[in-house]
C-alpha cells in the first residue's frame, strides 16, 4: 500500500516533538509562530510531561498503563478503537538505531546504546501504538500514515489525557498542510459565503429563509455537477474519489453530545454523505466526497452555534416553564435539528430537480444515459456507499444508533422548530478536527 502522507506526517511530528524539547528548557512553555491560518500568529503551550525511557524494556510498563487506561474507558463509553485496545501489543528492541516500527502486535524500538535515544520517548512510543490501534479488525492496514492514522493519534493523546500536546500535533498538521489534502471547490464555498451574509443582514425571516435556502442549493448543484463530471469521465473530476474524516463533536460525559450529533447527521443527509458515531457520542466519521464534507463542516459550525444561542435565550425568558430547564433545552434542540433537517432537504431537493431537468441527455447530440443527472447521483451514491461499507468492515463499525430519547414537551419543540426558520450562515469556516 502507498504511503503518499508518511514525509508530511513525519515532518509535522517532528515540529511537536521540536517544541517539547523546547519546552523542557523554558519551563514547561512554549511559544511559536503558527502560519497555516493565512497570517502568521502566535501560539502558547503548556504541554503534559512526555516521559522519557532508558531502553526499550522500560518502555513496556508505559504501554501497558495507557493500554489499560484505553480498555478502561472502552468499557464506560464503548470502544474509540474498534476494539483494537483489547489486543494486545508487546515492545522489543530493533535491530536499527534510525527506525521505530509497529508490526503484528510488536513495537520495535532501538537501545539508546545504538543511538536510538531520538526514539526512546512517549511522543514516538504513542505515534508506534497509534499503529496498532488503527489496524482494521481483520488485520489489514487501513491506511499508514493517512488521515485515520492521524486521527487516531490525535484520540489516543486525547483518551490518555495528554489534550494539550493533542492540540499542539492537530496545529503541526495543519501547518504542514495536512488539513488540506482534500479541499472543497474554493469558488463554490465563496459563492455560498457571500449567499450566507446575506441572510445575516436579511430584514424579515422570509428573506432569511430564501438566503439559506439557496446556499443549500447551490451546495447541491456543485455537487451534482461533479457527479455528472464523474459519470462522463471528465478529466480531473473521474480522479476524485470517496474519502473520510473524523470530527470531533463535544466531550465525554455530556448529555447534549447526542443533539450534536443528531444535527451533523441532517446537514450530512443532506449532502450525500453516510456517517458512524463514536460510541461515547463525542463526534462522527463522514465518509463521502471532499467538497460534501466540507460543505457539511462549514453548515455544522455555524448552525450548532445559532441552535445554542437560540435555545441560550428561550431558556432565559423563562418561557419553558413550569417543564425543567434542562428538559425544555433538549426538546428545542430536537424540534431545531428537525426543522433544520426538512429545509436543508427541501432546497436540495428543489437544486436536484433543477438539474434534472436541465441535464436530461440530448438525443440530437449523441448524448448517453449515462451523463443524464438522475444516473450520475446514482452511480455516485453506490459508490459512497461501498466506500462505507469497506471501511465500515475494516474499522470494526457495527450496531445502529439509536440517537437520543424523545422529549415529551411540544412547546419547547415548537420554538425550537420556529427559531429554525430564523437560522442563518454567516461564516464560511469550518469546524476544528
Amino acid at each position: 500500500m502507498s504511503d503518499p502522507d508518511q514525509k508530511s506526517t513525519y515532518a509535522a511530528e517532528d515540529l511537536v516533538e521540536a517544541w517539547l524539547d523546547a519546552s523542557l528548557i523554558r519551563g514547561g512553555e512554549v511559544t511559536v509562530t503558527l502560519k497555516h491560518a493565512g497570517s502568521a500568529h502566535s501560539v502558547t503551550y503548556n504541554p503534559e510531561t512526555e516521559p522519557r525511557f532508558s531502553d526499550p524494556h522500560d518502555v513496556s510498563g508505559f504501554v501497558t498503563l495507557v493500554m489499560a487506561r484505553l480498555r478502561d474507558q472502552a468499557g464506560q463509553f464503548g470502544s474509540n478503537y474498534r476494539d483494537r485496545e483489547f489486543k494486545p501489543v508487546h515492545v522489543r528492541e530493533g535491530r536499527s538505531f534510525k527506525k521505530a516500527t509497529y508490526r503484528d502486535g510488536v513495537i520495535f524500538l532501538p537501545t539508546r546504546k545504538a543511538g536510538g535515544a531520538w526514539a526512546l520517548r512517549g511522543f514516538v512510543v504513542l505515534h508506534e501504538l497509534a499503529h496498532h490501534l488503527n489496524t482494521g479488525v481483520d488485520g489489514t492496514i487501513i491506511d499508514h500514515h493517512g488521515e485515520g492514522f492521524r486521527d487516531t493519534f490525535v484520540k489516543i493523546l486525547e483518551d490518555i489525557g495528554w489534550t494539550e500536546i493533542a492540540s499542539m500535533l492537530r496545529d503541526a498538521y495543519r501547518e504542514i498542510g495536512l488539513d488540506q489534502q482534500h479541499p472543497a471547490d474554493e469558488g463554490m464555498l465563496a459563492k455560498v459565503g457571500k449567499l450566507l451574509r446575506h441572510a445575516e443582514g436579511a430584514s424579515t425571516e422570509a428573506e432569511r429563509d430564501a438566503f439559506f435556502s439557496k446556499a443549500q442549493e447551490l451546495a447541491t448543484a456543485h455537487s451534482i455537477e461533479l457527479a455528472v463530471a464523474r459519470a462522463a469521465h471528465e478529466k480531473g473530476e473521474a480522479e476524485l474519489s470517496p474519502t473520510f474524516e473524523s470530527i470531533r463533536l463535544g466531550h465525554r460525559g455530556q448529555p447534549s453530545n447526542v443533539r450534536f450529533v443528531s444535527l451533523m447527521l441532517a446537514i450530512a443527509r443532506a449532502n450525500d454523505l453516510r456517517c458512524s458515531i463514536r460510541g461515547d457520542n463525542t463526534g462522527v466519521s463522514l465518509f463521502g466526497f471532499p467538497g460534501d464534507i466540507e460543505v457539511t463542516k462549514a453548515l455544522y459550525a455555524t448552525l450548532a452555534i445559532q441552535m445554542v444561542a437560540d435555545a441560550d435565550a428561550y431558556i432565559r425568558s423563562g418561557a419553558h416553564r413550569p417543564v425543567h430547564g434542562r428538559t425544555a433545552r433538549a426538546a428545542f434542540y430536537q424540534g431545531w435539528t428537525s426543522r433544520i433537517g426538512q429545509r436543508l432537504t427541501e432546497a436540495k431537493q428543489y437544486a436536484t430537480d433543477q438539474a434534472a431537468a436541465l441535464n436530461k441527455p440530448d438525443p440530437s447530440r449523441d448524448e448517453t444515459l449515462s451523463t443524464s443527472t438522475a444516473l450520475a447521483l446514482k452511480a455516485k451514491e453506490v459508490e459512497v456507499d461501498d466506500y462505507y461499507e469497506y471501511m465500515k468492515r475494516q474499522q470494526g463499525v457495527r450496531g445502529t444508533w439509536r440517537g437520543g430519547s424523545q422529549i415529551n414537551d411540544s412547546r419547547s419543540a415548537a420554538r425550537g422548530r420556529a427559531a429554525a426558520n430564523r437560522a442563518r450562515l454567516g461564516s464560511e469556516k469550518a469546524i476544528a478536527t
